[in-house]
């Protein structure tokens, strides 16, 4: 999913905000713990299966992740759908949330949204921070349910509190342009600063903005360049899009339209919808042979699969 927000600056937007597909920190998700070098036998299998129709939720959790991820049975994700969610039945709130999340991707299962809600919603009851950042979520948009900002503020902020950095990133963003919750620039660039300290990609890049703007703070080029780098370095699709803005404008660094080409092809190979429109802007401005070097630099950076691509 990608939400957006446009930053004027010398009459050229900044596109930022990109929320791709979220990563699920399942770190206690259980999986079948047989000494690799061990073999697996169709006996450990049968006997797995036996106690996982009994009821025994260990049992169900394993085949559930070894039909997902095909090991030691051919994977089927159908198969693990259905194991996961008799452990998600049994009350399991790790498989609960993964159940969820198939719901919500249609892996093993037919997409949909209002189960998804409804087990990320179990999943949350707990406490769970990640099933409560969904929840938020899809609250914010309305995805599965209807929409709700002032639930969804409440929802983020209970996540943010523990720790979550996208739920502190969507604090930010709710205070920041008052929805659900009232108006409050400083408290969301305190929470901005403490998700993008924490490795938030999405809070990095629009501090970085806020930053080179100088928005409801002291302006500070050289910390908005490191910032937007740090979030291009993870293959930020929008700050891959604000680099090629920065070297076009001459933004803290010397203008170069090669740099500036090379970012917006990033960006654009990385889905930001805007970046090709600019990319061609640029190219009017360059020799043939200067295009060429930007493509090459667009070629070593694909091959770093955009990641860790910021020197050449």
């Amino acid at each position: 999913m990608k939400t957006c927000r446009n930053f004027l600056i010398v009459n050229i937007f900044f596109l930022c905000g990109w929320v791709g597909n979220p990563s699920y920190a399942i770190a206690q998700e259980l999986e079948f713990t047989k000494d690799p070098a061990t073999p697996v036998t169709v006996t450990d299998i049968e006997t797995l299966e036996k106690q996982a129709y009994s009821g025994n939720v260990q049992s169900q959790l394993r085949l559930g992740a070894m039909y997902r991820d095909g090991t030691a049975v051919s994977r089927n994700t159908q198969r693990a759908f259905y194991w996961l969610s008799q452990a998600a039945k049994n009350g399991h709130v790790l498989a609960q949330l993964r159940v969820a999340k198939m719901f919500q991707e249609g892996v093993g299962v037919e997409q949909n949204h209002r189960s998804a809600f409804e087990w990320f919603s179990r999943s949350a009851q707990s406490g769970q921070v990640d099933a409560l950042t969904q929840v938020g979520k899809m609250l914010r948009h309305g995805i599965g349910t209807p929409t709700n900002l002032v639930r969804a503020f409440e929802v983020f902020l209970v996540a943010a509190k523990k720790g979550q950095t996208e739920a502190q990133n969507n604090v930010a963003d709710m205070l920041w342009e008052g929805l659900g919750t009232s108006q409050n620039k400083a408290q969301a660039l305190r929470w901005y600063e403490m998700s993008a300290n924490r490795g938030n990609i999405d809070a990095k890049n629009t501090l970085g903005i806020f930053y080179l703007q100088g928005e409801n703070m002291a302006k500070n080029t050289e910390r908005g360049l490191e910032l937007i780098i740090q979030a291009a370095s993870e293959a930020h699709p929008a700050a891959f899009h604000n680099l090629g803005l920065i070297y076009e404008l001459g933004l803290g660094v010397p203008a170069n339209n090669v740099y500036a080409y090379l970012w917006f092809a990033v960006a654009d190979e990385n889905g930001h919808e805007n970046a090709a429109r600019f990319k061609e802007g640029v190219a009017f401005s360059m020799s043939a042979n200067a295009i060429k070097k930007a493509q090459g630099l667009v070629a070593v950076c694909r091959a770093k699969a955009y990641k860790k691509c910021i020197s050449f």
